[in-house]
């Protein structure tokens, strides 16, 4: 498996777990509930993490994916953590 696909693998993980912990939250059961918040800002962060490891080459045939804003959403978790707004995520 090359590497991109690796990536991938860890990618469709990540988002899997996220939707298994508010799979049956609504907006202001999330809100307030700050187990669930850390394990999905954390998620989110190893998605950015994982974004920034695909080569060049995957972000020019999949133009389609948001790969810039991407890594600004975990910029934004992991340098400038007090101004997340949880009803973004």
């Amino acid at each position: 498996m090359n590497r991109d696909n690796e990536i991938i693998l860890d990618l469709v993980r990540a988002i899997r777990l996220i939707l298994q912990f508010t799979e049956d939250l609504d907006f202001n059961t999330f809100s307030t509930d700050l187990k669930t918040q850390s394990s999905v800002l954390y998620k989110i962060v190893i998605i950015g993490e994982a974004v920034n490891r695909l080569s060049p080459e995957f972000a020019k045939t999949y133009p389609q994916i948001p790969i810039n804003a991407i890594r600004g959403m975990r910029n934004r978790v992991v340098h400038q953590y007090k101004e997340v707004d949880i009803a973004i995520l």
